[in-house]
């Protein structure tokens, strides 16, 4: 399940808005990004997340928002 796009992490989420067309050209959906989001902080919704960023290894990073 490894992406690569040009070799450079590709941010998906930015403020909690989904970026459609670069998760459309790194083929990874919003249920991708909550998995991501729910392992690794027990985050539930697009909302909580400040930032979700697919690193060249094909994992999806997350930086939930704070406060």
């Amino acid at each position: 399940m490894e992406r690569y796009l040009d070799g450079l992490p590709l941010i998906l989420v930015d403020q909690g808005r989904p970026l459609k067309e670069l998760m459309h050209r790194a083929r990874v959906d919003e249920r991708d990004i909550l998995a991501a989001a729910r392992e690794k902080h027990g985050l539930e919704r697009m909302d909580q997340i400040k930032y979700a960023i697919l690193e060249t290894n094909g994992m999806i990073s997350i930086v939930p928002k704070t406060g």
